[in-house]
């Protein structure tokens, strides 16, 4: 029997219930709005700013890549990605400033986020307790309170969807009540499809995860939402799947990365290629992908091409990535890895806390 397809293997692997936690995603997604719906800012939403900042690490850290990639087309303000401990000058007094935080302990998001107060800037903190829960608290400022228990990578529909929601309710962002409807029609419809229970061959997240295999995964989306969900795509196939793991954006990497593939064969027929594909994509793009497919095909062992479905940019940005959190779970499952823990990034802290003590 194919392990995907084992059900006592899987419970016996997965210690911690990863697998659960994706199964249930639609769930996040439904009490987000619940979450997003009490929170409290009083006079915030009157407020006009200069720009908006949303600061982040890891799988805190995508809250700021999707909302980006979903309003930066429609928005008319400025919009800052900070992934770091300082804060770029011009995010001053007059920016709507977002730290995402789901320990509340993030010290690099912890430290920026002092900063932000210390210049004026309105914050709008997301978390699920922790220092970063204190700072608003003592600052008056809002909070956007998600359940705790979970790892951060895990709790991406809360933090996410919430904080999406949220916005829109202060009026920064047009959210159309169409596109959340298909965003979670059909995230309930692929959790009845990628469960556990149902077998490999049906199963298109266990499918994406069995063509993977022992190969080392490239991930290539188009820049925009796209770009967004093949970087989380890498960044879960690092921690669920133990996996080294990169990705690359159109049409940027036509002008670099293409060519790279011209030699060290050997190592690189061990590779495999992930390629989202929009039927809505513009020609243009549609030939770069499929010439750009053609051309390096021979330096890879297997070119997987992943079709992007549904009709607004917030549904195939949350199926996708959907799609993507899952088949990284089944992944390490497939390998007899645990996708829970994260022991080399818990060393790294563990160094980094022996400074305080100095």
């Amino acid at each position: 029997m194919n392990i995907l397809d084992d059900l006592d293997k899987i419970k016996k692997l997965d210690k911690q219930g990863m697998l659960e936690v994706e199964e249930n995603f639609y769930r996040q997604l439904e009490s987000s709005k619940k979450i997003a719906e009490s929170v409290e800012f009083g006079q915030i939403k009157l407020k006009k700013f200069s720009g908006l900042a949303i600061l982040g690490m890891g799988g805190s850290g995508f809250v700021g890549d999707i909302i980006k990639s979903l309003v930066k087309d429609e928005i008319d303000i400025p919009v800052e990605i900070v992934k770091s401990y300082d804060l770029p000058g011009f995010v001053k007094n007059g920016w709507l400033v977002i730290p995402v935080s789901y320990s509340g302990n993030t010290e690099e998001t912890i430290i920026a986020a002092r900063q932000a107060q210390e210049r004026g800037c309105t914050l709008l903190c997301v978390t699920a307790g922790g220092e970063m829960e204190k700072i608003a608290q003592e600052n008056n400022q809002a909070v956007i309170k998600v359940p705790s228990g979970f790892q951060p990578r895990g709790a991406s529909g809360y933090l996410f969807f919430s904080t999406y929601l949220v916005l829109g309710r202060m009026g920064i962002i047009n959210i159309n009540a169409g596109d959340v409807k298909e965003a979670l029609d059909l995230i309930k419809n692929k959790a009845s499809r990628y469960r556990r229970e149902v077998k490999a061959k049906d199963n298109y997240a266990k499918q994406i995860a069995l063509e993977i295999g022992n190969k080392l995964p490239v991930i290539y989306g188009t820049s925009g939402i796209l770009s967004a969900v093949a970087y989380r795509w890498k960044c879960e196939l690092n921690e669920n799947s133990k996996f080294p793991s990169f990705w690359s954006e159109f049409p940027e990497l036509n002008h670099n990365e293409t060519v790279g593939w011209e030699n060290l064969k050997e190592l690189t027929s061990n590779f495999i290629l992930i390629v989202f594909k929009d039927s809505a994509a513009t020609a243009r793009i549609k030939v770069r992908i499929d010439t750009t497919v053609k051309i390096i095909k021979d330096n890879l062992n297997k070119i997987i091409e992943i079709p992007v479905e549904g009709k607004s940019k917030l549904a195939k940005a949350m199926s996708l990535m959907y799609l993507g959190d899952i088949a990284s779970v089944y992944l390490a499952l497939l390998n007899g890895t645990d996708p829970t823990p994260v022991n080399k990034i818990l060393v790294l802290k563990a160094e980094l806390a022996k400074l305080d003590k100095k």
